[in-house]
């Protein structure tokens, strides 16, 4: 027997008792951790414009981008876009859209230090990404005003509410 069961923003209560009962019956539950075409759409819609670059250019060449491919130039640095890639997967998590345990899309490879050489998509995800950035791009262009990454938007604002106003200077003349 297969039950799937999806709730949208529980009360706190029923959420609990729903916890408890699937905590007593652990062994017997799978969680639904498969990359689906919907799954992969939400994820590419809600990544940064070069973070759904590297997406896109690792499912057009079979998994693997290297990177050459990305850098502007041979100095240019691809740091940050691994966070990018990250908290796309966690803010899908936090906004219920898919368990905490999903396994990363694409992954930094690279020697630990230094320079990224490339990132890598599973083989078995690279059709079902494929499929979810060509639908995502048939409905047209992703809008970057809509991307909702609350980490970023809250460290910007901290950023605001901490620095002091500065006082217009006028010259004298």
């Amino acid at each position: 027997m297969r039950i799937t069961v999806t709730i949208d923003q529980p009360s706190g209560d029923f959420q609990k008792k729903l916890l408890a009962l699937l905590a007593e019956h652990a062994a017997e539950v799978e969680m639904d951790t498969a990359w689906t075409v919907e799954r992969a759409e939400d994820y590419y819609r809600s990544l940064p414009a070069r973070a759904r670059r590297i997406l896109k250019e690792a499912v057009i060449r079979d998994g693997y981008v290297p990177a050459e491919e990305l850098r502007d130039d041979e100095n240019s640095s691809l740091r940050g876009h691994s966070a990018a890639l990250s908290r796309a997967l966690r803010r899908g998590f936090m906004l219920g859209k898919w368990p905490e345990d999903m396994r990363p899309p694409i992954d930094a490879q690279g020697p630990g230090f230094g320079k990224v050489v490339g990132y890598r998509m599973p083989d078995d995800l690279v059709q079902t990404f494929f499929t979810a950035i060509a639908r995502t791009e048939k409905l047209g262009p992703v809008d970057p005003q809509g991307i909702n990454d609350a980490t970023d938007s809250a460290d910007h604002l901290a950023d605001l509410l901490s620095t002091p106003p500065q006082k217009k200077r006028t010259r004298r003349k």
